[in-house]
């Protein structure tokens, strides 16, 4: 028969469980300098021996006991009152039994024991004085006894029992010590109380959790480690553990830890989801996943389940990936696939109140697979759901890009104009992607809005520059015509010095490249009327980008000047040997 036991509390928050040092060593009202009550069932025999001195040892105990200044014993009227509730009688009331009354009787401390053997020779065993508020047990070494010698055995297990008093005032001191962030006293009294008592759980976590507070983590866990093999399921222990498992950077056994708890309460939605945030925050969102993921098979249709799902799954592919120097591969791939499904529950079940960031998440997901008609579809979708959320916008506008609609994509991104003004850098954006489309003249008066709306010039002129120089100047064939044509649009934004000296000395190599590609062999009046000018502009814009010559270290600035002034002399020689032969 069971008495009614209190349950586990399970704590909801993992912080809460891991600031709380020293869970009760009693109960509240319980200090250093009260009488706690103990409760002395008749020992019980073991094999059906004669039960008389059992009883007369019971009794004995209850009259030493009774003389202690800090404690005093249950007396046996009181216990059987007591056992009247539950219909019991004494000879049923062994040590399992006599804890649960505790715990309803408010009575502090339990002393129970059972003994086998005859009345010339009595073993006494299993005896331990417990706390019946923690369950924690001091356990003594047999004694032996025989009938009439009741009064020595009972001395002697009180000769114990004042061990575990004293265990139990530093136990005390260990936990109030470390409620007051006092850590080496702490320390030093829970080093007292576990020497006494190796099996005092309380005060093996209090130390624990005071190692973790002096940032001791490797010894903290050992503590724990040590903690959990008496009892697997110590709820802040498992907590505890998780917690310097992932600053120890082993998230396997956080994992471990973290299931293990969340074991003691499968269906507790709020604790679950508490601790795979905790989880992730941590930086192990995979970690975070697995356990809603095992909330899932229990509780299928807890929509807040599938948002954290998509949230790990989500962080976890982007993990994965930048650990893997942006690969795409497998692993990512599943769980791209994981948060898309996850996602799409959520978008199904909650519709407009569905979060901007998730949907968000769902196009940035299907690019990433490189699903561009499964990524403009949702963003369809979502924008249809939430009309003047810019980020939808964006993201609808990233994947029409992807797909080569530049006209489309570009006009996805003004839209956000008319919702966000201030949307950053939004017409540097739609110029930026113009420009990759080869479409620079439709590009020039979009940068030029970004500029006057606070965009940098150089930024604005960079960016043609830059595709200029690499499509037209970089490749091994060459288009100089096309980059002139180009830079001199880079040139009318009001760029900074060092921007314009870059672009006056690209101007000019590629008008000194272009002159040397079209002189015919051997040089005629006309090539060089042709070429002259570009030698002259180049040999001046050449002059205005020496400060970019000169902070270009493989560029001999020098050579370029005088093969272009030499240049220069060649098309007017020409010129003037025609002048005088005419």
């Amino acid at each position: 028969m069971m008495i009614g036991r209190r349950p586990l509390g399970v704590s909801v928050s993992v912080l809460f469980a891991l600031t709380v040092l020293g869970s009760t060593v009693l109960e509240a009202q319980q200090t250093v300098s009260s009488r706690y009550r103990v409760l002395i069932p008749d020992f019980q025999p073991m094999n059906g021996e004669d039960d008389d001195f059992g009883k007369d040892l019971a009794d004995e105990l209850r009259d030493l006991i009774d003389d202690m200044l800090t404690h005093a014993a249950v007396d046996e009227d009181d216990i059987k009152d007591a056992l009247k509730r539950f219909d019991l009688d004494m000879k049923d009331l062994n040590c399992i039994l006599a804890r649960q009354l505790a715990q309803q009787s408010n009575y502090q401390v339990v002393l129970c024991a059972r003994y086998t053997g005859s009345k010339e020779a009595w073993q006494i065993q299993d005896i331990r004085f417990v706390d019946s508020a923690t369950g924690e047990t001091f356990e003594v070494d047999p004694v032996l006894s025989a009938d009439k010698m009741e009064a020595q055995a009972a001395a002697q297990i009180v000769t114990s029992f004042e061990r575990f008093v004293e265990q139990t005032r530093v136990a005390i001191f260990c936990s109030d010590y470390a409620a007051s962030q006092q850590w080496e006293s702490a320390l030093q009294n829970c080093d007292r109380a576990l020497e006494l008592n190796p099996n005092a759980n309380t005060s093996r976590y209090t130390r624990a959790n005071v190692l973790r507070q002096m940032d001791e983590f490797e010894e903290s866990l050992a503590e724990v480690q040590h903690l959990l093999e008496r009892d697997p399921y110590h709820e802040n222990a498992l907590l505890l553990g998780g917690f310097l498992a992932i600053n120890l950077e082993n998230r396997e056994l956080a994992r471990g830890f973290y299931g293990r708890y969340l074991e003691l309460d499968p269906l507790n939605a709020s604790v679950r989801m508490t601790v795979a945030y905790d989880l992730a925050q941590e930086g192990d969102p995979l970690g975070g996943m697995e356990i809603i993921e095992a909330g899932v098979a229990v509780d299928a249709d807890n929509i807040d389940f599938y948002e954290q799902l998509g949230n790990f799954a989500f962080a976890g592919a982007e993990q994965v990936r930048r650990e893997q120097d942006g690969e795409v591969t497998a692993e990512v791939r599943e769980l791209y696939g994981k948060a898309i499904a996850a996602y799409e529950r959520v978008f199904e079940e909650k519709g407009a109140e569905t979060l901007v960031s998730q949907l968000r998440n769902v196009s940035a997901a299907q690019l990433q697979l490189g699903n561009v008609d499964e990524a403009i579809a949702f963003a369809e979708r979502a924008v249809a759901s939430h009309p003047e959320e810019p980020s939808l916008r964006a993201i609808q506008a990233e994947a029409l890009k992807e797909s080569g609609q530049v006209t489309e994509a570009v006009a996805a991104l003004a839209s956000i104009e008319e919702i966000d003004p201030n949307w950053p850098n939004l017409h540097l954006r739609m110029g930026s992607w113009l420009i990759e489309a080869g479409r620079v003249a439709e590009a020039v008066p979009i940068l030029q809005t970004a500029v006057e709306r606070g965009s940098s010039p150089d930024q604005a002129g960079d960016m043609i520059f830059s595709r200029a120089y690499a499509v037209y100047v970089q490749p091994t064939q060459k288009n100089y015509p096309r980059f002139i044509e180009l830079i001199r649009l880079a040139k009318n934004f009001n760029v900074s010095t060092q921007a314009k000296e870059t672009y006056d000395f690209w101007h000019a190599f590629s008008l000194y490249s272009r002159g040397i590609q079209l002189q015919p062999v051997p040089e005629t009046v006309d090539s060089a009327n042709r070429t002259l000018p570009m030698f002259q502009e180049a040999l001046a814009l050449f002059q205005r980008g020496k400060g970019y010559a000169d902070r270009t270290a493989s560029i001999n600035f020098q050579q370029f000047m005088d093969a272009t002034g030499t240049y220069i002399e060649i098309q007017e020689a020409v010129i003037a040997r025609a002048e005088r032969n005419r």
